[in-house]
């Protein structure tokens, strides 16, 4: 498997991998428990992600068939942290699933801003999103979606860094040199959330 650039065409095609990858994600879990409000949130969210990184080129994709079965939305160094235009995009995004979304808003905005806290102020290409249609995991798509972006952070001798609120995930991500920086709940109920870090190579 090997991951591409996607294009514009393709963004619909990743957030439908993102969705499926993210649906019983615990964070996901914690902000919209109800299925029909995480019908109309989780892909408006998912798809900012995406947007923002096609603007970097930064969105990774495997296909198989021509269905987006695993994507990974990327940011480079120059693209973090977020300008105030790019946070009104993004927010722009959720205003269709506004009267789903309201409940949570401020919990949402505050383990946003939780975490961003956690980032490093180094350069570093920051991992959003990654996820991989469930029925094709374990099939070394993730492995594909990561390792690109790596090498541009080791040619440019710069770091990375990512969250994941999944104790199960950190095996994988350590296999690629990322190690624990950070262990925190961003806020009293969140789940909790580990920031990993990766030296350039």
């Amino acid at each position: 498997m090997e991951a591409v650039a996607l294009g514009s065409s393709d963004r619909a095609g990743a957030v439908a991998a993102l969705v499926a990858a993210f649906w019983d994600y615990s964070e996901t879990l914690h902000l919209l428990p109800k299925e029909s409000r995480r019908r109309h949130v989780l892909p408006r969210y998912l798809r900012a992600d995406c947007a923002d990184s096609l603007a970097y080129r930064t969105l990774l994709g495997v296909v198989s068939e021509g269905r987006v079965i695993g994507a990974a939305a990327w940011l480079p160094p120059e693209a973090y942290p977020l300008s105030l235009q790019r946070q009104v995009a993004q927010v722009g995004y959720l205003l269709p699933a506004l009267p789903w979304a309201l409940a949570v808003a401020q919990e949402a905005r505050r383990g946003q801003l939780a975490n961003r806290h956690q980032h490093p102020q180094n350069p570093h290409f920051y991992l959003r999103s990654i996820g991989v249609v469930p029925d094709w995991q374990g099939r070394g798509i993730g492995r594909a979606l990561m390792t690109p972006v790596l090498q541009q952070a080791d040619d440019r001798g710069v770091g990375c860094f990512l969250t994941t609120a999944e104790h199960k995930n950190l095996a994988f991500y350590e296999r690629f040199g990322f190690r624990i920086s950070s262990n925190y709940c961003p806020t009293p109920p969140w789940p909790e959330v580990w920031g990993l870090w990766r030296d350039p190579r």
